[in-house]
């Protein structure tokens, strides 16, 4: 019974620590090492809707350095590249990133992140925005 008893103490501490909300509730990489990769867009969901992404393509890649370099492009138009820096909030719950020129720097929380996966949402005025993104 005691061990029963110390492994449901140890499980709900577990639990708690989860620091994003969807996971993962522990891992041995550091949170800086999980999110230096290149990012896929796979899906975006805007104000509960599922935003059809056939003709779009969305790679971000964020280095070490704190830089990042996002490409978009979209069947029939040009490439569009930006530029810029990347650090967690103070808790590392959220990506700031700021583009290059730019003072406005946006916040994104984060949703999961694992080696594999990256969930991202912003929030701009009434539009809420969940777009997750696969490891290249």
């Amino acid at each position: 019974m005691k061990n029963i008893f110390v492994l449901f103490i140890i499980s709900s501490i577990l639990i708690s620590c989860q620091k994003y909300q969807e996971g993962p509730g522990i891992s041995l990489i550091s949170k800086k090492n999980r999110i230096t990769n290149t990012w896929v867009l796979k899906s975006r969901i805007s104000n509960d809707i599922s935003v059809d992404l056939t003709n779009w393509t969305w790679i971000i890649t964020i280095n070490d350095d704190g830089t990042y370099n996002l490409k978009i492009a979209y069947v029939g138009l040009d490439e569009s590249t930006q530029n810029g820096t990347w650090q967690f909030t103070t808790d590392k719950s959220g990506l700031l990133i700021k583009q290059n020129g730019s003072n406005n720097q946006v916040n994104w929380d984060i949703v999961r992140l694992t080696k594999d996966e990256l969930k991202l949402r912003y929030q701009s005025g009434s539009s809420t925005n969940i777009d997750t993104f696969s490891a290249q």
